[in-house]
This record gives structure tokens, C-alpha cells and sequence, in this order.
């Protein structure tokens, strides 16, 4: 039972973060890097890499889809220090979540594949990011991204265990 508990406050926290950043961006951007730095901070220490990188890749990702006309940031970054914290928190909290739980891989990278591209959907609707093209269009993209991203992860991953 401890596991599960463990697995639903690390969505909840996460989810109560995602929010709050996604709504205040900027003006609470110390915060923001601070929280995701500890989180990180608090991952065994052989673990902190894999969720660097995993935050790194996501951030080239979400770079991508920028330069290709996909998406927009609200404001004029490229990459916002705020999308970065999310990632280095989405990232921390993934890898928690992969070295909690019980779920096979192939579950998680399902879950992971379509609630990726569901944030960037909420997110839109709270005024984060822009589409650039249909939303249809913009979500054709987000969910192969996000389940090659995930592959990846997970290969990485069951390769330290």
C-alpha cells in the first residue's frame, strides 16, 4: 500500500505544480527552478541522470515543434525558463514514478504517450503556449514525439536496473 500512496502524491504534487506554473509562468520563476532542482536533488544519485537527460530531450523536443511552427510560448523565448523547470520536474517526478511503481513499462509509456499530449492541450487553454496550426494537426505530432520519447526513456532505464 505505501507504493501506491507514494504513486498517486507524486501525480497529485506534480499535477498541483504543472498548474501552478503553467498559470503564473514568469512570476513565479524562482520558485519554479527551485522546486524542480530539489526534486531532482532528491533522486538517487544514480538516477539524476537519466532524469536530466529525459529533461533535456523533452526540452529539444518542445524546441522542435517550436522552429517547425507547431507551437509558440507565451513570450518571446524560445524555450522559457518556466517550460524547462516543467520538464526538469517532469522529469524527476517520471523517474520516481518508474522506480515506485508496479506498472509494466508498456502501461507507462501508454499513459505517458497520451497524457503528454493532453497537458500541452490544457495548456493551451490556459494561455502557456499557442498552436500554430489545428489543434488536430499539433496533437498528430505530440503523441509520436511523446511515444518515442518514452521508448527511449524506458530503454534507458531498464538498462540500470
Amino acid at each position: 500500500m505505501r507504493r501506491y500512496g507514494q504513486v498517486i502524491l507524486l501525480a497529485i504534487g506534480f499535477d498541483l505544480y504543472w498548474t501552478l506554473v503553467v498559470l503564473f509562468r514568469e512570476r513565479g520563476l524562482i520558485l519554479w527552478l527551485a522546486l524542480a532542482i530539489l526534486a531532482w536533488l532528491m533522486l538517487p544519485p544514480p538516477h539524476r541522470l537519466n532524469a536530466a537527460l529525459l529533461a533535456a530531450v523533452g526540452c529539444a523536443l518542445d524546441s522542435l515543434w517550436a522552429l517547425t511552427g507547431l507551437i509558440a510560448f507565451a513570450g518571446k523565448a524560445l524555450m522559457p525558463l518556466w517550460m524547462i523547470a516543467l520538464w526538469l520536474m517532469f522529469a524527476s517526478v517520471w523517474t520516481g514514478l518508474t522506480r515506485a511503481t508496479t506498472l509494466p513499462g508498456w502501461l507507462l509509456i501508454l499513459l505517458a504517450t497520451a497524457g503528454g499530449p493532453v497537458a500541452y492541450l490544457v495548456g493551451e487553454r490556459l494561455g502557456g503556449i499557442v498552436f500554430l496550426q489545428p489543434a488536430v494537426i499539433v496533437i498528430g505530432w505530440m503523441v509520436p514525439g511523446w511515444l518515442v520519447l518514452m521508448l527511449f526513456f524506458h530503454f534507458m532505464m531498464g538498462r540500470q536496473r
